[in-house]
């Protein structure tokens, strides 16, 4: 039963880690704010996904090794920084269009998908954040400081649970709360500061990123 307490403490400190604003974050609420309710939710369960692969690479070790091969390291974190970027000009241009223009400023209930949206929305979440190699050094230091040592097999499968149901539930809360009614008529009105601040936000994430060593 000692297992359990390890599993209370990786779910509150991934709580706090995915609480702290980030790409994974401006991601979801953006799809969501543009009355796009179903493809936030789509994304946000492609972060799930991307977030169970980063557990199962650090479980594996195979994150710690990654760290370690600065190459190739490099690589995934400038290619997360180039993908994080360009959806960040995509979000600035899009805040230089007319309100008239932009038809995503259509209420979430009158905004048509199909399959291949809703593709493309998880494949977003998904790139967005497995790209990232912060997800990397975090699973890579949380495990490191408190994985157990030899633990029976079901715990791994239980660790993988506990991140896609944390990950799923929290990011498609957030895709659900910032697609409501009232947050919608706030974004009509707002649409073109908010997407320029939220691809602001996003560009300066992917340079920090890129600058960094």
């Amino acid at each position: 039963m000692h297992y359990l307490p390890i599993l209370l403490q990786l779910a509150i400190v991934y709580l706090v880690a995915a609480a702290t604003p980030g790409p994974n974050f401006f991601m979801v609420t953006q799809l969501s704010l543009a009355g796009r309710r179903g493809l936030g939710a789509a994304s946000a369960l492609g972060v799930s996904t991307a977030s169970m692969m980063w557990a199962t690479l650090a479980m594996a070790g195979v994150s710690a090794l990654l760290q370690r091969v600065e190459w190739l390291y490099a690589g995934i974190r400038i290619g997360g920084a180039i993908y994080i970027v360009y959806f960040g000009i995509k979000l600035l241009r899009a805040s230089t269009r007319p309100d008239a223009a932009n038809s995503q400023v259509r209420a979430p209930e009158t905004v048509p998908h199909d399959a291949a949206a809703y593709l493309r929305a998880y494949r977003t979440g998904l790139l967005t954040c497995v790209t990232n190699p912060k997800s990397c050094a975090f699973w890579t230091s949380v495990f490191a400081a408190m994985f157990p040592t030899h633990p029976p097999l079901w715990f791994y499968g239980a660790v993988l649970a506990l991140i896609g149901l944390l990950a799923a539930g929290w990011y498609v809360g957030v895709a659900l709360m910032f697609a409501t009614e009232r947050t919608q008529r706030g974004y009509r009105r707002l649409r073109r500061p908010i997407d320029a601040l939220c691809g602001a936000a996003l560009v300066g994430f992917g340079a920090k990123l890129f600058a960094e060593r």
